[in-house]
């Protein structure tokens, strides 16, 4: 026996001792590793506004994200993000615009009220997504409703597709306004489509 240490000092050191040898690694693996893991699985957390999706490379379109969101789009590669809503509905439009540009991104905000759509909406959302500078862009009102009715005209200038083939595609975006359909419409007869 070693002077000084009773028989049980000397078991309970033992004891202590093999613990640390468990307790130490896990330990730097609670610090070091899992954080990373955290942040690895929260970027590839999926979107979580209303009604996302990823059109094609170069289009996301959807309800209001979250500042979350915004950080996942950019880890995603979106250049851009186009903001359909009023500062009327959402008196946050400017915050989120500020969001987006402190993240790197470009910021779009063209005010779409419903109860006022004109030609000019249509020709101006038509030159935000005709740019490819802006790609990929990310289009968003509060529910993909407006982006739905835009999402047509862009589809059958820019792509020469069928209305009904572009109507169907934005009913998956999320359209579901009869007004903003027929917005849509007339726009591009007025067009010459």
């Amino acid at each position: 026996m070693i002077p000084g240490f009773s028989q049980s000092d000397f078991a309970h050191k033992l004891r202590y001792t093999r613990a640390m040898r468990f307790i130490f690694p896990a330990a730097l693996i609670g610090v070091f590793i899992l954080p990373g893991t955290i942040l690895a699985q929260d970027s590839e957390a999926p979107i979580s506004a209303r009604n996302f999706l990823w059109v094609n490379q170069d289009f996301c379109t959807a309800g209001q994200p979250s500042h979350q969101d915004l950080i996942r789009l950019k880890r995603k590669g979106v250049q851009s993000v186009l903001n359909l809503r009023t500062t009327a509905e959402d008196p946050g439009v400017a915050k989120e615009g500020a969001a987006v540009q402190a993240l790197g991104l470009k910021y779009f905000h063209l005010p779409v009220d419903s109860g006022r759509l004109t030609p000019k909406l249509g020709d101006e959302f038509l030159r935000i997504v005709s740019d490819e500078s802006n790609r990929p862009l990310f289009i968003h009102c509060a529910s993909a409703n407006r982006v739905g009715a835009f999402w047509i005209i862009h589809r059958v200038v820019n792509h020469g597709w069928s209305l009904a083939k572009a109507e169907e595609e934005a009913r998956k975006v999320g359209l579901r306004s009869r007004k903003l359909l027929e917005f849509a419409r007339k726009y591009l007869e007025q067009a010459g489509h």
